[in-house]
């Protein structure tokens, strides 16, 4: 089985989502994903057997910050395949540390895939929202 996750473009990222929500993303989605594709810093895409299956990437407050947003797309392919994805994943997120010693974010309470995936990776959960809790992740 072959499980990759490698750097990525703003174009593959934005061609993974959008194909993976059936061609179709509402206007406030498409605003998201443009955003969180202009201010990343870095871009990761995962693969299973060559097909795309999730993506993320890390948006920094400033060119000068010990911290950075990590925001997360995955498929349900990731489901199929959680432990290597996660083993993958940890390795990934420890080389983000070094450069960013907490990981940020908010992950939408509806989003169980996601919140097992932060789980895996050491995540810390915090302040609740109407739709979405917080997160961090810290260096060891």
């Amino acid at each position: 089985m072959t499980i990759c996750i490698f750097p990525a473009d703003k174009a593959k990222t934005r061609q993974l989502i959008y194909s993976a929500k059936g061609g179709s993303l509402t206007d406030k989605e498409m605003d998201t994903l443009e955003q969180y594709l202009c201010f990343s810093a870095k871009l990761y895409l995962g693969s299973i057997h060559g097909k795309l299956c999730c993506a993320w990437g890390l948006i920094p407050p400033s060119l000068l910050a010990d911290s950075a947003y990590l925001w997360l797309f995955s498929t349900p392919a990731v489901d199929e395949h959680k432990f290597l994805f996660v083993r993958t994943s940890q390795r990934i997120i420890e080389e983000m540390l070094q450069e960013w010693p907490v990981l940020t974010g908010y992950c939408e309470h509806s989003n169980l895939r996601s919140m097992r995936w932060l789980k895996w990776l050491g995540a810390r959960f915090g302040n609740v929202g109407p739709t979405h809790v917080s997160f961090e992740i810290r260096k060891a």
